[in-house]
């Protein structure tokens, strides 16, 4: 998440920084945290998320954030906390926003404590965030955590290491980008180039964005405007470049913000070592495109009691990815947006293949008169999980296809 905070009294800055002082002279007598897992969709539709525990043992669920300037916990955690030490005034994608700062509790991960700088936590209302199962999460863990902290992230895996950065051997690491500030104001880590692999714009990196990342709307207009052909070797959608490598079905975003930004689904492509303390990003690439999701192997197959809506959803998909939908079999508004998503559908064939076979592994009804299926699509280049669901008048309402697995790795 693209947030930024900043202390609104001299008195409390000082007795942070006071604070961060001592925090740093105790540095080297801190163990680090073992290995502590993390979520293994991290980067496939939801975010990356650590178990950090309070001193009295309450666990929580945080996003880690190394585009959050600092630890931002849930304000219902407020009687937890220590002391207040006032207001602070929270940037969030340019709306300022004003929260209290108190002292920070005992936060411990892997089995160690973990330092915070100037020794603060914000409260804020996150009562809205959850991860896609529903769970409730408890804020975000940013970079007044993790700036002390050589950080591998071990997607494959489903692991998250603290590295001892001195005597690691960084040659497994893959290629380094030196970390900078992504301005003169702004501390927050950046790299010198941004994922259409210009060198010009900084990119933040954002492990707190769903996404591949977003570009300025300037940047993001050439990316998009197909009817302008490329020059200087310049990539057009939905193709990406980071690192001099050519990176195939980037989901970007336009932001109007002073940045262009690195999100957590490219993250996930790579092994990630962020070594913070020496200003480096390591990435070890290790899928051309989005990786398989591990939530494909839990949806078996059921009974199929509805063949005839098994076959007609063949029918729509495949009408759909020939370009053939008919309005007919859509709701008014699922057929205007469906409109408006042909360039993406068309090239989703381009990378899938023909529809082979629709299996059922799940069905349910939505309040009682909407109809909701599930199935494994198995297409000639892929597997894919859809989710569909039909309106009382048997009009298609949803539909959608984000879980994919590869046969063959798009080019």
């Amino acid at each position: 998440m693209k947030t930024n905070f900043t202390l609104s009294t001299a008195g409390i800055f000082l007795s942070l920084m006071l604070l961060c002082s001592c925090a740093t002279e105790q540095a080297g007598q801190r163990a680090l945290p073992a290995d502590v897992p993390i979520n293994k969709d991290a980067g496939r539709g939801n975010w990356l998320i650590v178990t950090v525990q309070l001193g009295s043992g309450q666990k929580l669920p945080l996003i880690l954030d190394t585009g959050a300037g600092g630890t931002m916990l849930n304000k219902s955690l407020a009687p937890k906390l220590g002391k207040r030490l006032g207001p602070v005034v929270t940037y969030f994608w340019g709306k300022t926003l004003t929260n209290d700062i108190y002292t920070a509790p005992g936060l411990s991960l892997g089995g160690a404590p973990l330092r915070i700088t100037g020794g603060g936590v914000v409260c804020g209302d996150v009562m809205d965030l959850h991860d896609r199962t529903g769970r409730q999460l408890m804020g975000f863990l940013g970079m007044d955590v993790l700036e002390h902290y050589c950080i591998q992230l071990d997607f494959a895996e489903g692991k998250m290491r603290f590295l001892d950065d001195q005597h690691a051997d960084k040659s497994t690491w893959g290629k380094a980008f030196p970390i900078v500030h992504l301005n003169d104001q702004d501390d927050r880590p950046a790299v010198a180039e941004n994922l259409l692999g210009q060198q010009d714009p900084r990119s933040i990196i954002d492990s707190g964005f769903m996404g591949d990342g977003w570009l300025m709307p300037k940047y993001f207009q050439s990316w998009t405007n197909d009817a302008v052909s490329p020059t200087n070797g310049a990539l057009q959608w939905p193709y990406g470049m980071f690192g001099g490598k050519k990176y195939p079905m980037f989901t970007l975003c336009a932001k109007n913000v002073e940045s262009d930004g690195i999100g957590i689904d490219f993250l996930a492509r790579h092994l990630v070592t962020l070594d913070f303390p020496d200003h480096t990003l390591y990435l070890q690439r290790q899928s051309i495109g989005v990786r398989p999701d591990p939530r494909m192997p839990e949806y078996k197959p059921i009974p199929d009691r509805e063949p005839e809506v098994t076959a007609h959803l063949r029918a729509v998909v495949q009408d759909v990815m020939n370009g053939r939908a008919q309005a007919d079999d859509y709701t008014a508004s699922a057929w205007k947006r469906l409109q408006s998503k042909q360039k993406e559908i068309q090239l989703l064939k381009k990378y899938v293949g023909d529809v082979v076979s629709l299996t059922l592994v799940e069905r349910s009804n939505v309040f009682g008169w909407h109809r909701s299926y599930r199935y494994r699509i198995e297409f000639t280049r892929a597997t894919a999980l859809a989710h569909f669901v039909f309106h009382g008048g048997n009009k298609l309402a949803s539909g959608e296809m984000k879980t994919v697995d590869w046969k063959e790795p798009p080019e």
